[in-house]
């Protein structure tokens, strides 16, 4: 056998994403001619669907730790945020398809910051059941890496629709932001804060729906600051600039749900003109622009907006609390007399057509090269984990042996068949 070959199929036991009845099985369906490079070899696994190109590709590059996470099988990166990166992943237990949001132990010892935060979405996920919210399934941690479980959410982001399509129609953001609006009052009634509302954090689906994401920054109102780096406080500003509300500059954690709203305002902007509300400049310019200056008339980049529209977006985004909308529910009914487009259309579930074709593309695309990084399990984590490391390793040689001498007997087998075939002409 091919050293590359053997190599390959070493790692891939490895990895743990096949065992050895199963790669037995799958290789009796691989062409002869394909089995003796390992590239060919990779590339009829995906065709048989049992890599995925991602997995095929780490496997060539010799790295086995890191595609299995606990129950879920790493398919292949669907993005990347400041605190870690996010996949598709398959959970062996029950076949489902799903997004797993991950902080890798390398991220987490960088800043501990970035560990506490995780682990306050961790919580506060778990506690939000909408419609128009990502769902946690669970969350977790497998020998140092943490993760969140959630639906995956085929469709594109708000921001990147608008980047590709341009802005959209008023009938449209109306009914799609009065679902984000229906997600919201369900975490303010939970007492949660999103704080960090904005385009790329709001999906639209295949069936055009919106959902909202990422409770990396969310605030339980109320909540006394423990360490302004995790939630922020006076001093120590976070969220998104572009859509970040003027109280929320002062004093992070001062806040409450009318925040939300006016962060919902500059997004909705964003879906009208195409840009946020304040475009250009460093942090600072940006802060001082949303505490005391008013961003261009919308009506004016968009001659479609009708000023009463253009009115509610005013109201959304005005400068003190107190002048906003009270709640999410009362912008719901404003933005729903607006509202064009079927409201009954399908929320998107596993195994919707648009659904199937997303999680297909993923899995037998390229993968962007930004995307690709580092291994989940780095080599750091590796060692420190080497005893259950070598223990696995053992178990996959024996998986191995039994592997090759199960393929030496299956060739036999056949051989003397064709013997067999021989003697009887």
């Amino acid at each position: 056998m091919d050293q590359t070959v053997d190599t390959f199929l070493k790692t891939l036991l490895r990895s743990g994403l096949l065992n050895r009845e199963q790669l037995q099985t799958a290789l009796r369906a691989v062409p002869d001619n394909c089995r003796d490079n390992a590239k060919e070899l990779a590339d009829q696994l995906i065709k048989l669907g049992k890599l995925s190109r991602f997995q095929a590709h780490k496997l060539l590059q010799g790295a086995a730790l890191g595609l299995m996470l606990g129950p879920y099988q790493i398919l292949t990166p669907i993005g990347k945020g400041g605190m870690g990166s996010v996949y598709l992943a398959l959970d062996s237990r029950s076949g489902q398809r799903l997004a797993l949001k991950v902080l890798p132990p390398h991220k987490a010892r960088e800043e501990e910051r970035y560990l506490a935060r995780f682990r306050r979405e961790m919580d506060l996920s778990q506690r939000l059941r909408h419609a128009n919210v990502a769902l946690t399934y669970e969350v977790g941690e497998f020998q140092g890496v943490y993760y969140i479980a959630m639906e995956y959410i085929p469709g594109v982001s708000l921001h990147r629709l608008v980047s590709q399509e341009g802005p959209l129609t008023v009938g449209r953001a109306a009914r799609l932001f009065a679902e984000v609006c229906s997600g919201l009052e369900h975490a303010h009634s939970q007492g949660l804060i999103h704080r960090d509302l904005k385009p790329s954090n709001i999906m639209v689906t295949p069936n055009d729906h919106a959902k909202i994401l990422d409770l990396g920054l969310a605030l339980m109102e109320g909540e006394v600051a423990e360490d302004i780096e995790v939630i922020g406080g006076q001093g120590y500003v976070v969220g998104s600039m572009d859509y970040i509300p003027p109280e929320q500059t002062q004093d992070a954690t001062d806040v409450d749900a009318r925040a939300d709203i006016y962060s919902l305002g500059c997004s909705l902007y964003h879906a009208l003109a195409g840009r946020p509300p304040f475009p250009g400049g460093n942090n600072r310019l940006k802060i001082k622009r949303h505490r005391f200056d008013e961003p261009e008339p919308i009506t004016r980049i968009n001659p479609d907006v009708p000023e009463e529209f253009a009115g509610l977006i005013r109201k959304m985004m005005a400068k003190k609390p107190e002048r906003r909308f009270a709640s999410a529910y009362d912008v719901r009914g404003e933005l729903l007399a607006w509202a064009s487009g079927d409201p009954a259309l399908p929320m998107d579930q596993q195994g919707d057509k648009g659904f199937q074709q997303a999680v297909t593309e993923l899995e037998a695309g390229e993968v962007a090269s930004d995307l690709i990084g580092k291994d989940i399990l780095d080599a750091d984590q590796a060692a420190k984990s080497s005893s259950h490391a070598i223990a696995v390793d053992q178990e996959r040689r024996k998986d191995y042996m039994w592997l090759v001498l199960g393929l030496i007997g299956f060739w036999l087998v056949v051989l003397s068949g064709l013997g067999l075939v021989v003697l009887l002409r």
